[in-house]
């Protein structure tokens, strides 16, 4: 199994609806290469260290996956730079499984009997 991170910046005018259908489509074309996606983060809207297509902000988005298709990568960044709303994009290979961050359950949860009192 080989472990993969891919980092793509989006164009920051695209409407929200527009940005979380990237996103689905993104997954979907992961999920057609027989990939798995293991963690993915919206890291937000973020200044870029010098213009991309005359852009100077950019929406970053992190996805960590995995896969046995070794093809995978190339088709990945052809779709990818085939979508007009991708900025630019990197695809590296992981020496090791992504540490994937647990959302951990607060330290007092609210339950009925708590909020009688």
């Amino acid at each position: 199994m080989r472990y993969y991170e891919n980092l793509f910046i989006v164009n920051p005018n695209i409407e929200q609806e527009k940005f979380t259908m990237l996103i689905q489509a993104v997954k979907a074309e992961i999920g057609r290469l027989n990939g798995s996606i293991l963690n993915l983060e919206d890291w937000g809207k973020r200044r870029l260290a010098y213009p991309i297509k005359k852009n100077r902000y950019g929406s970053f988005v992190l996805v960590q996956f995995q896969s046995e298709n070794v093809g995978l990568v190339k088709e990945l960044e052809s779709w990818l730079r085939l979508n007009q709303s991708i900025l630019a994009f990197m695809t590296v290979v992981l020496d090791e499984k992504p540490n994937v961050p647990v959302v951990a359950a607060p330290a007092n949860p609210v339950t009925p009997e708590s909020v009688e009192k």
